[in-house]
């Protein structure tokens, strides 16, 4: 394992390692039983660079303790304040959000932006196959291409209503991580598959679905068993304002169009008085990149091109054909913070607020709950605002996991650039610079791999994933448990054919621009099939940013007064909060420390049934989770106590975040516990 991945010496062994043997049985928790230490050589994969240890000798892991930040963003997904000019704007009046990387502005992912018709149309087919994850009673053949738009329109606006629209931006386009699957199937990023359910403590739910598209001809033609036969082309469709026919008489076969002046400028051979073409290159075709061909058996004249999927990730195609690339069945939700300048909110004094959130340095921390199942590939990460990848700006990876979710991966991507002859580093701002000198440009990366401590335990419960972004060095965290560092002198891994000197990072491997949140999910290996594929949710209940505090004794108490560490601010014998606090170990599904478990007094509505509100009794006499009796009975498990219903210990998974709650009925103070995540 890596010397900057060892445990916290002031907190919790590492999670992918820590040892639960010790933990209170009276509040066992039976989903992290097995603990036995698990094997934490970071495996090698192609997402997750675990390359070979740091053997330097720097400052180890810091404790949480030893860093204040102070809060300047977050997002609990749990809709709109009422009363909030701005979220009156960023929730209720502007519309869904769109982004098709990678230039240019955001459009309405409704369609109701016009300008955008002509750059990127999506066919009815792709929006009825979206549409029909939500709603598959509605008959989507007798309605028009409009009419289906319209609805989508309508679909989105009320998926997405608790959404700010404000920070958040959709993904609308081929997703260029995923997978492509035997069969030539793989995803695209859908709008319909990102929502907001603000119920309780609120989440962000990112989804993959399996939604087949029915296909013919795409590109015109009609169907002839595996192929497609064309007996005429439209003007401008080969080279513009050329008009081209097909012979049918099977003794010419063979594509047409007049001469020039006895010649063939657009390509084939002169026969006396038209141009004949017997086979296109591939790409040929302006609009489609189609490899067409011309069938010479005299019994089947005629221009044939393969109607047979196209390779999802292969085919990045931006242009107005994105989403005709019909056999990418797969729909994925994804969104990102990225500051776009349209559509911003304007205050009431007329003061333009910008969209999105970017920032520079700092703590960032997402709460979520990974998805279980075969090709799941969750993410939660950064890019910077501008340049290419990974060497213009770098990618900072706060979570990634695959497969079942038993490991999830912390990873730093960036660059270097060096001469290809004397193999010296070049000092080189970015991959353009870089070419412009002669030099050639190499992947940088580190990362760490981080196997579960017990079965199950990602996808059953929610898990704090953050970074510490501090100068020329980043922290990574599991619940607040140190899990890796990558600094100036850490040994990464790089291109195999670079020179090795070039795999040690160093100050200028570092990212030195406002970086943007991208929550997702994806496909990834192994190789999931349709038949059996998912549905997958990605759950994310937060995401923060925190700033450094500094030194400054007014940051930490904007009111002036004496910080006092763990009590606040002291002024004129009253305390009141400080903004600037450590990252604290929290209990991450609820309550507050007690010793090695966490205590809860109260449960939210809705968090264990639906709707319905659980408190703990105070009184040691009466320990126990209680909640209203209905018409006398207890519909909801326990037993009938007056006009409540009691209940002692509640089985796992009961609480949607998958944990053993256990009441304790002394000699501890009364409430329910459950052990985290980590461990002291």
């Amino acid at each position: 394992m890596d010397e900057d991945a060892a445990a916290d010496p002031d907190a919790a062994a590492d999670s992918s390692s820590a040892d639960s043997s010790s933990a209170d049985t009276a509040a066992a928790d039976s989903s992290a039983a097995d603990t036995a230490s698990a094997d934490t050589a970071a495996a090698d994969t192609s997402s997750a660079d675990t390359s070979s240890a740091d053997t330097s000798e720097p400052p180890g892991p810091v404790a949480v303790s030893e860093r204040h930040w102070r809060l300047v963003f977050a997002d609990e997904f749990t809709g709109k304040r009422e009363g909030d000019a701005r979220d009156a704007y960023c929730f209720d009046d502007l519309a869904p959000q769109c982004h098709i990387w990678p230039g240019g502005d955001t459009h309405h992912c409704d369609r109701s932006d016009k300008d955008y018709q002509d750059y990127y149309p999506p066919t009815k087919a792709n929006l009825v196959a979206a549409l029909k994850l939500v709603d598959p009673e509605t008959d989507y053949d007798a309605m028009t291409r409009r009419e289906v738009e319209v609805l989508y329109g309508q679909v989105l606006r009320e998926r997405l209503q608790h959404l700010d629209k404000c920070t958040w931006t959709l993904y609308e386009m081929v997703n260029w991580m995923a997978t492509d699957y035997h069969g030539q199937w793989s995803a695209r990023f859908d709008p319909t598959q990102v929502e907001v359910d603000p119920a309780g403590k609120g989440y962000l739910r990112l989804s993959a679905t399996y939604a087949p598209v029915e296909y013919d001809c795409i590109f015109g033609g009609v169907l002839g068993g595996p192929n497609c036969q064309i007996y005429a082309f439209a003007d401008g469709v080969l080279v513009r304002d050329v008009h081209y026919w097909v012979d049918p008489n099977p003794a010419w076969p063979g594509v047409y169009y007049a001469p020039v002046d006895g010649a063939c400028p657009h390509g084939g051979t002169y026969g006396g008085v038209n141009c004949q073409i017997l086979a296109f290159a591939d790409g040929v075709l302006e609009e489609s990149g189609v490899d067409y061909w011309v069938d010479i058996d005299p019994q089947w004249p005629g221009v044939y091109y393969a109607n047979r999927p196209y390779r999802c990730r292969n085919n990045i195609d931006y242009g107005p054909l994105v989403f005709r690339n019909l056999t990418c069945p797969v729909l994925d939700g994804g969104v990102m913070s990225y500051a776009f300048s349209n559509r911003g909110w304007v205050d009431e004094g007329g003061v333009s607020h910008g969209r999105g959130h970017m920032q520079q340095h700092g703590r960032f921390e997402a709460k979520a709950r990974i998805p279980k199942g075969v090709g799941a590939f969750p993410a939660v990460w950064l890019m910077p605002e501008s340049g290419g990848w990974p060497y213009d700006g770098g990618e900072i990876d706060i979570m990634e996991a695959r497969d079942a979710a038993d490991e999830v991966y912390h990873t730093y991507h960036n660059g270097k650039c060096y001469d290809p002859e004397t193999e010296v580093q070049i000092e080189a701002t970015d991959s353009r610079d870089c070419d412009d000198k002669g030099g050639t440009s190499t992947h940088l990366s580190k990362g760490f791999t981080i196997k579960e401590r017990a079965r199950d335990e990602f996808w059953k419960r929610d898990h704090l994933f953050a970074v510490e972004w501090v100068g020329d060095r980043l922290d990574y965290y599991i619940n607040d448990v140190h899990t890796g560092t990558v600094r100036v002198g850490t040994e990464g891994r790089i291109d195999e054919d670079a020179p090795a000197h070039l795999a040690t990072f160093d100050g200028d491997d570092f990212p030195f621009r406002p970086f943007y949140w991208i929550l997702n999910h994806s496909t990834w290996v192994p190789e999931a099939h349709w038949e059996t594929f998912g549905p997958q949710v990605h759950a994310i209940d937060y995401v923060r940013s925190y700033v450094l505090c500094g030194s400054d004794p007014l940051e930490y108490c904007p009111d002036g007064g004496a910080f006092v560490e763990g009590e606040g601010c002291h002024l004129g014998g009253a305390v009141y909060d400080s903004p600037c606090a450590p990252a604290h170990r929290e209990c991450v599904n609820g309550g507050v420390r007690a010793g090695r478990r966490c205590r809860v007094w109260d449960i939210a509505a809705g968090t264990l049934h639906s709707g319905v509100e659980y408190w703990t009794d105070v009184d040691p006499a009466r320990a126990g989770v209680y909640y209203a009796a209905s018409s006398g009975s207890c519909p909801h498990g326990g037993t009938l106590e007056g006009e409540s219903c009691r209940v002692i210990a509640m089985p796992g998974d009961v609480l949607e975040s998958g944990i053993d709650y256990v009441v304790d009925r002394g000699p501890a103070p009364p409430g329910v516990y459950y052990i985290p995540d980590f461990l002291d």
